[in-house]
């Protein structure tokens, strides 16, 4: 992407990020919000949506403490959500993640927890 595009395109959408997690555990936002620990430390959390109109349940924003990654605990966390999706009714799960590189990790971990019918996107950018 490079810096430039980086600054005018993506930066913000980045920053926007705590604001986002800040609001998913507001009253009345319409996602649950789990976290996952180990002993004291927290090593992840996952937020799901359930569309009681729709009956599609959603997986929000989630990560896995990158000194955990690799043990499982992204794949545990998506299989509870979509566990939790089912004890609500819903008849289909989603999930959306980046094509590039650095989401390869959730990619295959949202494959294992069975995730298998896949849109490809593609965001493009083009400096003016």
């Amino acid at each position: 992407m490079g810096d430039e595009i980086y600054e005018l395109a993506q930066r913000r959408e980045d920053e926007a990020q705590e604001g986002l997690l800040a609001s998913l555990v507001a009253g009345e936002s319409g996602w649950e919000l789990y976290v996952v620990q180990s002993g004291d430390e927290l090593v992840g959390f996952v937020s799901v949506q359930l569309n009681q109109e729709t009956l599609v349940g959603e997986i929000g924003l989630n990560a896995v403490d990158p000194s955990h990654a690799g043990r499982g605990i992204g794949t545990w966390m998506y299989e509870f959500a979509v566990k939790r999706m089912q004890e609500g009714g819903m008849k289909v799960a989603t999930v959306a993640t980046g094509a590039d590189a650095s989401h390869a990790p959730a990619r295959h971990a949202y494959r294992k927890a069975g995730f298998d019918v896949e849109f490809p996107s593609v965001w493009m950018c083009r400096r003016l």
